[in-house]
């Protein structure tokens, strides 16, 4: 079969450029292939709101008319304002007028007051707000309704019977019952006993009981406060609801009760600042009188000892520092002269008794003690008679002899006087000076003692003194303040005062039922979008080209739009399939190794994507190319590209394969082109796959590929068997269609993932039935670009010369 054949088929003239095998395919990428994802696509998104725009206009038309349901069941808002003046400002002393307290709150506790529960309850209490009767007509049944702090909250129904009463809960449960007359649901907290002729006139009444603090909580939080600036500052009030009256009612009473409720905590505080004021004056007297008394018999006690002021006694003044430091000064150096002179008395004395000389007057009388102090006196004598004794001793020796009677008596009595008597008397003064020195001493050691007590008293004394000045100053202050704040105690004024009451409104202040409306439709809208988002993403299908480029790693080689239009839509569709075959086709020519007879194989991984349509498409556009090119219908199984083409199915690729036919006869040319041959599936066999996997298969296509510029297999879709992958390999390249909302991307990528195992080259994809729009309108052509037949025009004939000639003179 290797040898010459007889197929139809004529040789063809060289092709275009396409087939230009000495071109350079190196580093060759697809033109089509989708540019890398950066970031969100929006054209995903987008794309995926247009597909899913009727879910999307179905659930925001039930989103609106939801809300348009909703808003007969709302009722309309009403808003009432107050403003109050607060005096921020501060009077304290009496400098801007009478003496009043100081502001009691700054601006931002006065909000805080306003919201406090000693305020709101008090309100809630007064207007029932705990209660919600069903029915307005029953305002009267409701009149005397109180409740206790045991209530149990909750939505209830009183039912009348002739003379008896029963109370449910939820409409259903029973939880009281009696006679007319009787309290009403005691054991749920209510205090409430209607007039018989009352609740005789109603057969049905339903509402709705919350605690006290409860209903108070709600109502702070419809309360909208804004506080101005300013020493007179106005903070304004507004309060929401639903019955106008009712509401301008309730915030009337809610500033009313601010008003007692600030002007009582002032007063509470201005009261019990005077009290306490007048606790700490009655103190203050109480220590200033002890620090007094304790100054005074401090100074009485210590009179009469020496200190650093001037004692005052009988307006006289006494003694002082200077005269007590003078005198222990004075007596300091007594002590020491005397010492000195004892010491020179008692060396005189010593030398006298150890020369057995007698004393020389002269000597002792130098000594200074000797001549001021009176106790000298006889010593003094002692010493002058000596000296007179010892002149007449002399004169009597000028005279007279040693012998004579008169010289020794005045001897004797010399020497006595010298000797014994003196220096008695001298012995007797040292011993008095002896004395002195000791009294001397004691008495000094007593005012040194004396004298280093003088700064502790002194220090004492200062503090008693500084402690009696700094209660006088904490009496005085006091004193004054508990003046001040009996005073403004007895001129406290109101901070705060109602400027504006709040009157009933006539008309809502806002108009829900546009806001219902419009939120309804635009939360519906939203979910719809999010869940056409959500869908799209959860979808597995095929949609977008990043689908192919990003996960399944192909090379899209061309987009095939769908056509489903008439007219010139129609025709400009049919216009943009031609362009991009042409476009599929240079791709799959370059993508294929160049100086060889281009085999492909054209699969999809299921049935219905459209593979056979791209088939013989592709294998007609190659054959417009002037190539010649083969179409082998490889789907054994279902392949009907005889019908297409109308050719005979049989004999075909099976009865080839299984050796019941030549070559020749399982080739048909086709009347679509000259240059495009069919080989038919064959006969529908059980075991016709097996015959893919007989090595004729690859004989046939190395055979076919040296009469062939292209060689086109269809095959079955990989989800059916090995076939695809028999015709893939005997190629030795393969192209996967995909076709937007049928291919299984997950089937898709698991077949590729086992198609790497063998030697066969995927080249890229083919994304068919795709609309030229959204993610895939950059695959589109310019229907302005496109190629059309051009009438034929006569070319002009150039006139010969005689012919020219006569034309002129006809013409003169």
């Amino acid at each position: 079969m290797s040898g010459k054949t007889n197929h139809p088929v004529p040789a063809a003239t060289p092709p275009a450029e396409v087939y230009s095998d000495s071109a350079e395919l190196a580093n060759w990428t697809p033109s089509e292939g989708a540019p890398a994802a950066a970031g969100p696509n929006l054209q995903r998104y987008v794309s995926a709101l247009g597909r899913f725009k009727w879910l999307i206009l179905f659930l925001t038309a039930i989103g609106g008319g939801a809300g348009y349901l909703a808003t007969k069941f709302v009722d309309p808002e009403y808003e009432v304002e107050s403003n109050i003046t607060l005096d921020l400002g501060s009077n304290v002393g009496g400098q801007n007028g009478a003496i009043q307290d100081s502001r009691s709150l700054d601006e931002s506790s006065w909000s805080d007051l306003l919201r406090s529960y000693s305020v709101i309850d008090e309100v809630v209490r007064k207007h029932q707000l705990y209660l919600e009767p069903d029915n307005e007509a029953d305002s009267l049944l409701f009149q005397e309704f109180n409740v206790t702090p045991g209530l149990i909250g909750g939505d209830y129904t009183l039912k009348v019977d002739g003379k008896s009463w029963r109370l449910l809960i939820n409409n259903s449960i029973p939880r009281d019952s009696g006679v007319l007359g009787d309290s009403i649901g005691r054991s749920r907290g209510f205090a409430w006993a209607p007039p018989p002729q009352v609740l005789a006139r109603i057969t049905s009444s339903s509402f709705s009981v919350v605690t006290p603090r409860e209903a108070s909580r709600k109502l702070a939080a419809r309360l909208n406060t804004q506080m101005g600036l300013g020493k007179q500052a106005f903070l304004r009030l507004k309060l929401t609801g639903k019955n106008s009256h009712r509401l301008a009612a309730t915030l009337n009473s809610w500033t009313t009760q601010f008003m007692a409720e600030a002007f009582a905590m002032k007063k509470t505080r201005v009261t019990y600042m005077a009290k306490l004021l007048e606790g700490q004056r009655q103190y203050a007297n109480i220590a200033l009188n002890e620090v007094e008394n304790e100054l005074q018999n401090f100074r009485v006690k210590t009179i009469t000892e020496p200190n650093e002021r001037i004692q005052q006694a009988m307006g006289v003044s006494t003694i002082s520092q200077p005269t007590v430091v003078n005198d222990y000064l004075m007596m300091n150096a007594t002590l020491v002269s005397m010492s000195r002179d004892r010491g020179n008395l008692e060396r005189l004395l010593n030398a006298a008794k150890s020369a057995k000389a007698p004393l020389a007057a002269v000597e002792v009388l130098s000594i200074p003690s000797i001549n001021v102090d009176p106790a000298a006196s006889t010593l003094k004598l002692r010493l002058n008679e000596q000296d007179q004794r010892e002149t007449e001793m002399r004169k009597l020796l000028e005279q007279r002899t040693e012998a004579e009677p008169a010289v020794v008596r005045a001897r004797v009595s010399l020497d006595s006087l010298q000797y014994t008597l003196v220096p008695r008397e001298l012995e007797s003064y040292i011993n008095q000076i002896k004395l002195k020195e000791a009294s001397l001493t004691t008495q000094i050691a007593a005012n040194g003692s004396s004298l280093q007590d003088i700064p502790k008293r002194t220090i004492q004394e200062m503090q008693l003194s500084r402690r009696q000045q700094e209660a006088v100053q904490l009496f005085t202050s006091l004193d004054g303040a508990t003046q001040t704040a009996k005073l403004a105690e007895l001129s406290t004024i109101p901070d705060i005062q109602v400027k504006d009451t709040a009157i009933p409104p006539t008309n809502p202040s806002r108009n829900t039922a546009p806001v219902l409306i419009l939120g309804a439709l635009g939360a519906a809208l939203a979910l719809g979008i999010a869940l056409a988002v959500l869908l799209d993403q959860m979808d597995k299908r095929f949609r977008y080209p990043e689908q192919a480029t990003a996960d399944l790693g192909l090379y899209i080689l061309g987009v095939v739009p769908v056509i489903g239009a008439k007219g010139r839509r129609g025709v400009e569709q049919a216009a943009q399939v031609v362009e991009t075959f042409r476009s599929i086709r240079m791709n799959v020519r370059y993508a294929t190794e160049p100086g060889r007879t281009l085999t492909l194989t054209i699969t999809s991984p299921g049935p219905n994507d459209g593979k056979s349509l791209i088939s013989s498409n592709l294998a007609l556009s190659f054959a417009e190319a002037g190539a010649r090119t083969l179409l082998i219908d490889g789907d054994i199984r279902r392949g009907e590209l005889s019908k297409t083409f109308g050719t005979p199915a049989k004999p075909g690729l099976v009865e080839y394969l299984d050796g019941s036919a030549l070559i020749d006869e399982v080739l048909q040319p086709t009347k679509s082109h000259p240059n495009l041959t069919i080989m038919p599936g064959g006969a529908r066999r059980r075991r016709a796959p097996e015959l893919l996997a007989t090595p004729r298969l690859p004989q046939l296509i190395a055979q076919l590929s040296r009469e062939y510029d292209v060689i086109v297999v269809d095959s079955p879709p990989l989800g059916a068997g090995f076939d695809a992958l028999a015709l893939g390999t005997a190629t030795g390249n393969l192209a996967l269609v995909l076709r937007a909302g049928i291919t299984d991307r997950k089937l898709a990528k698991a077949k590729l993932a086992t198609i790497e195992q063998l030697p066969i080259r995927v080249i890229g994809a083919v994304l068919n039935g795709i609309k030229l729009a959204g993610a895939y309108q950059y695959y589109s052509y310019y229907q302005d670009y496109a190629a059309e037949d051009e009438e034929p025009v006569e070319a002009p004939r150039l006139a010969a010369r005689n012919e020219r000639a006569s034309a002129q003179v006809s013409v003169d």
